[in-house]
């Protein structure tokens, strides 16, 4: 009994020993916790970016240089030591650092996707740009925690213009006409108003961009035909490292006379109508001569049938008649000799008849 209650009194030690380093044990494993962000622009701070209609604003690059200005600043705290930081970007890009004078950061530099390893530190850090005034996105990815923000930029200076001039208007004409202005990354620029230079021409004042970035102004044209220019420009400076700036484009109109336009139209519809008429009756008459040649061919071989039907109902006929007089000469030949056997067979008869008397006289044996 003593011996049982001894064995019984250990296992229960045993238990708790076990029990209590057990607990040690998980309780000197540190919790994950979520990680915080901090967002900001330029030094402010940012707290909106979480929802897609309130975005984190920043400039494009236009100056080919990510400064502070430029770009998203993500600081990371309270992050596990030895986790990485994954950053996914969606019309976005990200950097680790902004542009230095002995380290510049160009508006290609940034990923579209990066991971920061966090070392035995607990922070994590980095920049996210976009050269798009489109919505981006960012996500950020630690420990089992997922981050989304958002960003969108804002157009740079005008850079680049876009215009295509009538190929030949009329004389006294009115033509509307626009133009459109893109910053560098070929966004809307909104605000800025071209200069026009006029030759042979007369126009009202080209309007400011408007949310499209589209400049309107209306051209008239001079009431005699001849040459006329025109030149569209904007102020753009060229950015070093990017395509060179379309700050002008000049061109050079022909202005037509309406009627004497109008007349050579009608010449030239009445030519190519004339050659369409004359192709059309040359390839009437080509089929028509198509079909006289297929008619002939097919009389000539409905004739050559016939004459070769007609021959062959005269052969035919010749066979029929020359079998004819072969079974006529067959069916003579026969009754001829049926006559002959008759003869015979009367002859032998009477043979019979006269030799049975004169066996019957000789008393021999007759012939039945």
């Amino acid at each position: 009994m003593e011996i049982h209650m001894q064995v019984r009194r250990k296992s229960v030690a045993s238990t708790a020993v076990v029990a209590g380093l057990l607990l040690s044990f998980l309780s000197a494993i540190p919790a994950q916790a979520a990680a915080t962000v901090a967002l900001s622009v330029n030094g402010v701070a940012i707290t909106t970016a979480t929802s897609s209609s309130t975005p984190a604003s920043v400039s494009v690059p236009s100056d080919n240089s990510v400064d502070a200005a430029d770009a998203v600043r993500f600081s990371l705290t309270g992050v596990d030591a030895g986790s990485t930081v994954t950053v996914t970007a969606t019309n976005a890009f990200v950097v680790s650092t902004l542009s230095t004078t002995l380290n510049p950061v160009r508006s290609t530099s940034g990923v579209t996707s990066a991971s920061y390893s966090v070392g035995t530190g607990t922070t994590s850090e980095f920049y996210a740009y976009t050269k798009s005034i489109a919505l981006g996105t960012i996500v950020i990815t630690n420990a089992g925690s997922t981050f989304t923000y958002y960003l969108k930029g804002t157009a740079g200076p005008a850079y680049t213009l876009a215009y295509t001039a009538p190929t030949t208007p009329y004389t006294s004409t009115i033509s509307k006409q626009s133009a459109i202005v893109t910053d560098v990354f070929g966004n809307l620029v909104v605000g800025v108003t071209p200069t026009l230079a006029l030759i042979n021409l007369t126009s009202t004042s080209p309007t400011a961009t408007s949310a499209d970035g589209v400049s309107d102004f209306t051209i008239t044209y001079p009431g005699t035909p001849g040459q006329s220019a025109l030149s569209i420009t904007i102020a753009a400076t060229d950015v070093v490292g990017l395509q060179a700036a379309v700050k002008s484009i000049t061109a050079f109109i022909t202005v037509a006379d309406a009627a004497s336009a109008l007349a050579a139209e009608k010449a030239a519809r009445a030519a190519e109508k004339a050659a369409s008429d004359a192709a059309l009756a040359s390839e009437k008459a080509g089929r028509a001569a198509d079909k006289a040649a297929s008619d002939a061919a097919l009389a000539s071989e409905k004739a050559g049938r016939a004459a070769d039907k007609a021959a062959s109902d005269a052969a035919l006929a010749s066979e029929k008649a020359g079998r004819a007089a072969d079974k006529a000469a067959t069916d003579k030949s026969l009754a001829t000799l049926n006559a002959q056997v008759a003869t015979l067979n009367q002859q032998i008869a009477s043979l019979k008849v006269l030799y049975n008397k004169l066996a019957v006289k000789f008393k021999q044996k007759i012939i039945k």
